[in-house]
C-alpha cells in the first residue's frame, strides 16, 4: 500500500517539515507533510487548473489533534484544500482501501516517522455517506444485492484490519532520492559516507578529527573569529538540508 501524496523530496522536507503555520490565532499548526507552493494565489480562478497532489500539505493541530490539507499560494498564504478538489488530488480511492480511522504511518526519513490521514476526514464521510446512499437505493432490489452488499463489508473487513499500515517511505531517505537544493548530493548518500568515516575514526587508535570549534567558550566567541564562523555557519547549512530531522524531538 501506497501513501496517496507524492513522496517528499529532500528539498521540500528541508524547508517545510515542521514549520509552524501562521495563524491570527496563535494556535500551534505545524507542517508535517510538504507539498509544492502554487505558482498562483490560492484565490485564483485557474485554481482547478493548477492544483495536483503534489500541491497538498498536511497540517496538523497538536493541541486538538486535528489535521488539515491545505495548499500555499504564490503570496506564502495557506488555504483549506476545496472540497471540489478533493478527488481531483486523491485519485481512485476506493473505500476498501482506506486503513483503520484514515490513518497510517509514514516513514519520512530513517529517523522521522509521522502518523497522517490516508485522505482528508471530511472525504472519509463524503465516500461514505455516498455509499450508504448508494445500499439504501439497492436494498429493495432483492436478496441476492443485500448478500453482495454483505459481501463487500465482510470484504472491507479482511482488507483494512485493525492495524496500522507502516510500510511506506518516502524518496526523502531511499538511495534514488532528488538531490538536495541547489542540485546537491541527496542526505542518503551523505549520511552513509559520514557514517563511515565516523566508523574509521573509531576503529583507528591514532585517529584525531580537529574540533571546528576549540578555544572558544560562547557562540558570540566563534561568530568573532572569522574560520569558526565559517564553520558554524557550514553546520547550520549541513543541518537544514540534510540532518533538521534529528532536531525534531
Amino acid at each position: 500500500m501506497d501513501f496517496t501524496l507524492p513522496p517528499l523530496t529532500q528539498q521540500s522536507f528541508s524547508r517545510w517539515y515542521n514549520k509552524k503555520v501562521p495563524r491570527a490565532d496563535k494556535i500551534e499548526e505545524r507542517i508535517l507533510y510538504p507539498g509544492i507552493a502554487l505558482t498562483c494565489s490560492t484565490k485564483s480562478r485557474d485554481l482547478r487548473s493548477q492544483i495536483t497532489a503534489k500541491n497538498v500539505f498536511i497540517t496538523h493541530e497538536k493541541e486538538s489533534g486535528i489535521f488539515h490539507h491545505k495548499v500555499l499560494g504564490s503570496n506564502n498564504a495557506f488555504a483549506a484544500l476545496p472540497k471540489r478538489l478533493y478527488s481531483q488530488c486523491f485519485h481512485n480511492i476506493n473505500i476498501h482501501s482506506i486503513p483503520p480511522e484514515n490513518r497510517m504511518t509514514v516513514r519520512l526519513t530513517e529517523n522521522t516517522s509521522v502518523v497522517l490521514p490516508f485522505i482528508p476526514d471530511d472525504f472519509v464521510a463524503q465516500k461514505r455517506a455516498k455509499r450508504g446512499g448508494v445500499a439504501l437505493s439497492r436494498k429493495t432490489r432483492g436478496s441476492a444485492k443485500k448478500m453482495k452488499i454483505d459481501s463487500d463489508a465482510k470484504r472491507e473487513a479482511s482488507v483494512c484490519p485493525d492495524v496500522m499500515y507502516t510500510g511506506w517511505v518516502s524518496n526523502v531517505m531511499s538511495a534514488s532520492t532528488e538531490p538536495a537544493a541547489q542540485s546537491g548530493i541527496d542526505s542518503f548518500r551523505l549520511m552513509m559516507f559520514v557514517r563511515k568515516q565516523l566508523a574509521a575514526y573509531d576503529e583507528d587508535f591514532n585517529s584525531y578529527v580537529p574540533n571546528p570549534f576549540n578555544n572558544v567558550r560562547t557562540v558570540a566567541d566563534i561568530q568573532g573569529d572569522s574560520d569558526k564562523n565559517l564553520a558554524l555557519e557550514t553546520v547550520i547549512g549541513f543541518m537544514h538540508h540534510y540532518g533538521k530531522d534529528l532536531l525534531t524531538v
